[in-house]
């Protein structure tokens, strides 16, 4: 039989209540010696806690008691009708996280939180549903944005949701990252983030999220902006940024490689047997149909070697091949497109189909004169030449609506004299 401890009112009286409900559990699990030994510990703890401070309660040694005997109550669900005990549990962990925000002493809050995590990620096996949701629980528990434990917590869900293969149910948080991350920047050293970003991507691209792992990935990078050649040369490093390259490459929906360019950690690749990667990075920037065979020609290993499909490669160059064509032309012949990309006329307006599709060129094919009308063109760069032919645009529409004012005006006055 259980020795049940009824004392205690308001917030202690749940406490007692929660501690009555483990006294059972333990019974059931472990037998009436475990259960006697928890009971009696835990008036002993209530009782000198009360007494050594009238006014103010200190919750920690009981909180700490009750973790320590909640280890084993993922175990206690029964397979046959597990709802109840895992409502039970569920409200038993509630109140525990309660009693968390009742801790004054840091540095105890701080090892009771990480304790916490420990225990709701320490399986992915076991009643891992339960688990997310009570990571999920601790995180909201701290409702201050700028709380220095969530950005743990948060980091703690994100690993054992992946690990647990239920990555999706933390998907729509994602999108609140950049304001969190805003929220934790005083708190947050720079390993920290270049971890997190870098572990994102990882559990995007086992998703079969590719994209999005590229643009976490790049953020990753990012985060090595004015860092020492030896710190960017570093094989981790190195090796991520070979996987932001080939992602750039063979992503068909990657179009943009200035900004991968850019970036430092690319940079430091020059000089190494990795170069060529860099290289081929520089043909899709700005180079043609040509380039890309000339290229191929000379380093058929490395797409052996890192795994790239030269026809696809080809198929991306032929639409940025187009985008170039296209910038500044109202019209363009299909027979000259085909010329450029070196497809045959019969097949080149499914590229500019695909083209306007991929967002690479926006206009439509006049078929009947064999020809596409353009509106707009990707720009595959933004250099000097890029901001000469947007000023030149800037002053050729400055001219019209000058044009427009006057005769508008004429027009004003004409009326007035009638």
């Amino acid at each position: 039989m259980a020795t049940y401890i009824n004392y205690g009112e308001g917030e202690d009286d749940a406490i007692v209540q929660g501690a009555e409900w483990l006294q059972r559990i333990l019974q059931q699990q472990q037998g009436p010696e475990a259960e006697r030994a928890f009971t009696e510990k835990f008036k002993k703890e209530f009782k000198d806690a009360q007494e050594s401070n009238k006014n103010r309660y200190d919750y920690g040694p009981v909180f700490d008691l009750l973790v320590e005997h909640a280890k084993n109550l993922f175990s206690a669900i029964p397979e046959n009708k597990p709802e109840e005990r895992l409502k039970e549990i569920e409200s038993f962990f509630a109140l525990i996280l309660s009693m968390l925000l009742l801790l004054e002493d840091t540095s105890h809050l701080d090892r009771a939180t990480t304790q916490l995590c420990e225990l709701f990620s320490g399986d992915t096996e076991q009643q891992p549903e339960l688990r997310l949701r009570l990571l999920m629980m601790l995180y909201n528990t701290f409702n201050n944005p700028t709380f220095e434990f969530r950005y743990r917590v948060f980091k703690y869900t994100l690993d054992f949701a992946a690990s647990a293969d239920m990555f999706d149910q933390v998907l729509p948080y994602l999108d609140y990252l950049e304001s969190w991350m805003a929220d934790w920047d005083a708190t947050l050293q720079m390993d920290d983030k270049r971890k997190l970003y870098s572990d994102i991507s990882k559990y995007m691209r086992t998703y079969g999220k590719k994209p999005e792992a590229f643009q976490y990935l790049k953020m990753y990078h990012s985060l090595f902006q004015g860092e020492s050649a030896d710190l960017l040369k570093k094989p981790e490093v190195a090796d991520q940024t070979i996987q932001l390259i080939k992602d750039a490459i063979t992503l068909p929906v990657i179009i943009q490689f200035d900004d991968v360019l850019m970036l430092d950690s690319v940079k430091a690749l020059k000089g190494t047997k990795q170069e060529g990667l860099v290289t081929l990075c520089e043909v899709f920037l700005s180079g043609t149909v040509d380039d890309l065979k000339e290229f191929q020609k000379k380093n058929g290993q490395l797409f052996d070697e890192h795994g790239l499909n030269f026809q696809d490669a080809m198929s991306k160059i032929r639409l940025l091949t187009l985008a170039t064509m296209a910038r500044g032309q109202s019209e363009l012949p299909l027979d000259e497109i085909a010329k450029q990309i070196q497809e045959s006329p019969s097949s080149v307006e499914a590229w500019v189909v695909r083209a306007i599709s991929e967002g690479v060129i926006d206009g439509r094919i006049d078929q009947l004169n064999r020809k596409v009308l353009v509106k707009s063109a990707f720009l595959r760069k933004f250099e000097k030449e890029e901001w000469n032919f947007l000023d030149s645009k800037l002053s050729q529409w400055i001219d019209n609506l000058e044009e427009v004012i006057k005769f508008l005006g004429e027009q004003k006055n004409k009326v007035e004299d009638a």
